[in-house]
């Protein structure tokens, strides 16, 4: 069973489970939706990133040989999947003046816990520019990436159909969060070429998603919410000290959110 189906069946399941725990007991009336609110939320991420590394040459008196970096460069990272957890607060307006159709927008800012990484390890053939009499043999290379984030914020628009106390809506904006980006690269030669480097950028994206809302009275409101991120790439490139070798990454992180949350409005 693969982790995406896994994703898709939590949140096929998530709506019905939080509509059988509610009691159905509101009023059928606009006023239970419109207004201002404000919130928490408490949810699950599942973080989907693709991680992107190749090596060249670099600037020194030695470099690394063309067959091992031919080698390295053939096989890509894997991508990683993990599962972490979120929560933050939420604020927004609806305009609800009757019949069916709701229109709002919503802003949030939430902690995430999205820490991803990939390690690949290589054994070449060693060689080295310009090539050494005697060979020195092969060579093992080992190559770490790891991109995480611990925030997010969105803007979102979101349309909503309002049937008794229920609201099930669409939503779609702007995300931005803080991406981490850290690469290393070590061999087993004598000396050792070494890189390690971090790079932290805030990075623009998008959020959407779907959601179901429940109001328990024209003040207090419950809803599910399934959310998808995504927050662009992050670059980074460095080089072992005596330019040995050149080291170029690309992390991309993107996440899945299913989470609950509580508004009051006012």
């Amino acid at each position: 069973m693969t982790p995406r189906f896994i994703r898709l069946a939590a949140a096929a399941s998530f709506f019905p489970l939080m509509a059988s725990a509610v009691p159905a007991f509101a009023a059928d009336d606009s006023s239970l939706w419109s207004g201002w609110y404000v919130g928490g939320t408490l949810g699950v991420t599942s973080g989907n990133s693709k991680f992107a590394m190749s090596v060249a040459p670099g600037n020194g008196a030695s470099t690394i040989g063309a067959a091992d970096v031919s080698l390295i460069n053939a096989t890509a990272l894997s991508d990683s999947n993990k599962t972490g957890f979120e929560g933050g607060i939420e604020g927004g307006y609806n305009w609800h003046t009757g019949g069916n159709w709701l229109f709002g927008i919503e802003t949030e800012w939430v902690a995430l816990n999205v820490n991803e990484r990939a390690t690949a390890t290589y054994t070449a053939p060693g060689q080295i520019n310009p090539p050494i009499t005697p060979a020195p043999g092969p060579a093992t290379y080992t190559l770490n990436q790891r991109a995480k984030t611990s925030w997010m914020w969105t803007l979102r628009p979101r349309v909503g159909y309002v049937s008794g106390p229920w609201l099930f809506y669409g939503t779609a904006g702007v995300a931005s969060a803080d991406l981490k980006s850290q690469i290393q690269f070590s061999d087993n030669r004598t000396p050792q070429h070494v890189i390690a480097s971090d790079n932290t950028s805030t990075k623009t994206g998008y959020a959407a998603g779907l959601g179901a809302g429940y109001a328990f009275s024209p003040t207090v409101s419950m809803k599910g919410e399934w959310l998808y991120a995504g927050f662009g790439t992050v670059r980074s490139t460095a080089t072992s000290s005596g330019g040995f070798v050149a080291l170029t990454s690309k992390a991309t992180i993107d996440t899945n959110i299913f989470r609950a949350g509580l508004d009051w409005r006012f």
